[in-house]
């Protein structure tokens, strides 16, 4: 797990969190996601390299501070399971205590580019765009935008995630 750009202060508001059940902190998130429109390919420049896809993310604004605030935003970039099944607990207790936005980012499952699994793994062709180094523009690029959109561009940015997907943010 990986907590950048944390202030001292919320360190240390963690070490002093109560404890509490699992339960207290399950969070019903929307029920649909929204589609991103993503490029293919981030470090391409040629004109027939521009291709996107759609990658989903949700929000769960339960907690946020509003725009203009400098609240955090918690970016959680999922695992192998579904996101929704991920959602809960640890990362839920940190945004009420912080005045977090969550944001979720589907990884690859239902935002495979090419639109499945056996598509995007045919060739290397396709198969080359499922790096981590894509990835990791992929978030670069999605949280920039939705940060502009949410006129939250001075809230701090604190990616969390576990086995594949957050090996990625170290």
């Amino acid at each position: 797990m990986c907590f950048c750009n944390v202030s001292s202060s919320h360190v240390n508001a963690i070490h002093r969190m109560k404890s509490v059940t699992e339960t207290d902190f399950l969070v019903d998130l929307p029920p649909d996601f929204i589609a991103y429109t993503q490029t293919l390919d981030h470090f391409n420049y040629k004109p027939e390299s521009y291709a996107t896809f759609q990658q989903k993310y949700v929000f769960n604004f339960k907690y946020w501070g509003g725009p203009n605030t400098s609240s955090p935003i918690y970016v959680y970039t999922g695992a192998e399971a579904p996101i929704t099944l991920q959602i809960d607990g640890f990362i839920v207790e940190l945004a009420s205590r912080f005045n977090v936005i969550q944001h979720s980012i589907v990884s690859y499952g239902d935002s495979m580019p090419f639109g499945s699994e056996d598509e995007a793994y045919q060739n290397a062709s396709t198969f080359g765009y499922l790096s981590s180094t894509q990835a990791l523009a992929d978030y670069a690029q999605l949280i920039t935008d939705v940060k502009k959109n949410l006129s939250a561009e001075n809230s701090p940015v604190i990616a969390v995630g576990g086995s594949y997907c957050g090996g990625k943010l170290k």
